[in-house]
């Protein structure tokens, strides 16, 4: 069993007990006793780490990276696609091709693809909703799921002149499989950073849409301020306008 350090704080008292080796000389002044002191004591690894674990959250969308942003603008993008207003927006093979493509995934889709990402999409929709409703236990099968079934491997690739990045899945995959593995892991990073409410419904009743809250307070409340949220404000202001005498 290994061990961790850790960092304890000492004041005062005279010199730490590594100091009294007599084979070291150590300057006659000692005026830091009375100061705080970083001493490394040691843990059995992992008897604290449930604590520090739950306490890294990201404190805003800096935290994230540029693979982890991407993902989860996808998840957003792709449970859109089966909340729009105007209808299903996975209808064809190009549709699952244009997504993969828009999102470094390739875009040798096939029929198949097209009915399993739409199926694939209702599981992360409902993961989502889980998330909003701060069912996280449910969340965390329903991903683990996912990522079991879609095959998830990590790896490190480099193509189309970008650099090294995280893929999720094999290249040789079927399309809606790797694009859900790759959304999967997404969603999966962000619950165990303890952001999962960053991923969310509009709150206009009018807007079904998910939109990725990347405010440092999680304070976002529309998909789109300049319209769900104006639209709100105006209507509003227009209800108080004809309450007043």
């Amino acid at each position: 069993m290994h061990a961790a350090p850790r960092v304890a704080s000492s004041t005062g008292g005279g010199p730490p007990a590594a100091w009294t080796d007599p084979l070291r000389t150590w300057p006659e002044s000692f005026s830091a006793w009375v100061l705080p002191l970083l001493v490394m004591t040691v843990l059995t690894y992992g008897a604290d780490m449930g604590a520090t674990l739950g306490e890294q959250v990201v404190s805003s969308q800096k935290g994230f990276g540029a693979d982890l942003l991407e993902a989860l603008t996808a998840a957003a993008d792709l449970i859109n696609t089966g909340r729009s207003r105007d209808g299903e927006r996975l209808r064809d093979v190009a549709d699952v091709a244009a997504f993969g493509r828009r999102y470094g995934l390739g875009g040798r889709a096939r029929a198949g693809d097209v009915p399993a990402l739409r199926a694939y999409r209702a599981r992360l929709d409902t993961i989502v909703t889980a998330c909003e409703a701060g069912d996280i236990p449910a969340a965390v099968r329903m991903i683990n799921t996912l990522l079991a079934e879609t095959g998830a491997i990590p790896q490190i690739v480099s193509h189309d002149g970008r650099g090294p990045h995280i893929h999720v899945s094999r290249a040789t995959a079927p399309m809606a499989d790797r694009i859900t593995a790759h959304l999967a892991m997404g969603l999966a990073e962000l619950l165990v950073s303890g952001e999962s409410g960053r991923l969310r419904s509009c709150a206009s009743p009018a807007c079904r849409d998910v939109f990725l809250d990347e405010s440092r307070n999680r304070s976002r409340r529309y998909c789109d301020s300049r319209t769900c949220g104006n639209r709100l404000h105006v209507a509003a202001y227009r209800a108080r306008k004809a309450k007043a005498p």
